[in-house]
């Protein structure tokens, strides 16, 4: 039984609903109920490597690109590829998905979802795994926007390094093959993202279906540190209001923790197509503002400290990753460099953070 998607409704009722219900009666998890399903979440074979995935996935993918339905979806296969080059064949539905970069006027190639038969998954890397998102290149035939998927993917690894209460990211080489023939075999990086109610499994805590928040519910040392992180990478296409490339997940303890995602309108990835919401004060998505709410945990030494303890870790990261080219690898180093100017002296932070946080 997946006892966290039985609690989805349950879960959102104790957000929105008395205050007087406890724990017990809106039916949580007990302790060694947690500890069972975070166990098995984190063992997701799928997530026990960062080596790239080989697979080849066979749909009609020009009826994918066409029509771009997110609620229609097509039969296909995957065949999986490992290194002495066996195959084995997994039957999988795949719908589009996606707002901005499912439309046609903004990509060429829409980003898709998987959809697995559960039962039929065990004993292989997607056992356990039911719906998962596939982040591939807005479009295919041009090396920027394959650039631009390498480098969101190492933005989900980074915010890894800062706080495992994130999506894991697993990275995969595709080679899309049309059952209609029309269009063209190619083979593409992209990345598999783990779904909402494995990441909040994982870290012990329930996944909430809720369309609006007030952030002073939020746990404030995480808040901050998502904040932070937002500044960090450049981005402000996000909102823990209206849950707007945000999820929210409700921990063991009873701490609502709102877990970003979608990274593709940052400064990080600095992609053609990504521009900041003309309402604020920059006017290109490499410079920074800090959109974080005013609380009493934004205080620089605490706040400073999990992205310091971790800089040469991310630091290794984006230089090691040899997919992407130096060019890329030494832009997304010195963006970050520039935010750790102004994390390592207290001055630079009370003013480009502390006194701009927005109040509630």
């Amino acid at each position: 039984m997946n006892i966290t998607r039985s609690l989805l409704v349950a879960g959102t009722f104790g957000i929105l609903g008395s205050s007087a219900l406890t724990a017990q009666d809106i039916g949580y998890p007990t302790a060694e109920e947690y500890a069972e399903i975070a166990s098995k979440a984190e063992a997701a074979p799928l997530f026990a490597s960062d080596e790239p995935l080989r697979f080849v996935l066979r749909a009609d993918i020009d009826w994918l690109r066409d029509e771009r339905s997110d609620s229609v979806e097509t039969e296909g296969t995957l065949t999986l590829l490992d290194a002495s080059g066996a195959e084995s064949v997994l039957p999988v539905d795949v719908r589009a998905r996606g707002n901005f970069r499912r439309s046609k006027r903004n990509c060429n190639f829409p980003p898709l979802r998987l959809d697995f038969p559960t039962k039929e998954m065990e004993g292989t890397v997607f056992e356990g795994q039911d719906k998962l998102k596939l982040v591939t290149p807005c479009h295919d035939s041009r090396d920027d926007f394959q650039r631009y998927v390498l480098r969101e993917y190492l933005v989900y690894q980074t915010f890894q390094q800062v706080t495992p209460t994130g999506f894991r990211a697993r990275l995969v080489e595709i080679t899309y093959e049309d059952t209609s023939e029309e269009y063209e075999t190619r083979t593409k990086y992209g990345f598999l993202i783990e779904s909402e109610e494995q990441m909040a499994e994982r870290n012990r805590a329930t996944f909430q279906e809720v369309n609006q928040f007030h952030p002073a519910r939020a746990d404030g040392p995480y808040a901050v540190q998502v904040a932070l992180f937002s500044y960090m990478i450049g981005n402000t296409d996000w909102s823990p209001v209206f849950f707007h490339n945000v999820k929210l997940i409700r921990t063991e303890e009873a701490q609502y923790l709102t877990v970003p995602y979608d990274f593709d309108f940052s400064g990080a990835v600095n992609a053609r197509y990504a521009a900041p919401d003309p309402s604020l004060s920059i006017r290109r998505v490499t410079e920074r503002i800090y959109r974080g709410f005013c609380r009493d945990e934004l205080q620089h030494e605490a706040a400073a400290a999990p992205f310091l303890e971790n800089r040469q870790a991310i630091f290794d990261l984006v230089n090691d990753f040899e997919l992407l080219r130096e060019e890329d690898r030494e832009d997304m180093v010195e963006f970050y460099e520039d935010f750790y100017e102004v994390l390592e002296d207290e001055g630079k932070f009370e003013r480009e953070i502390a006194r701009v946080c927005r109040k509630w």
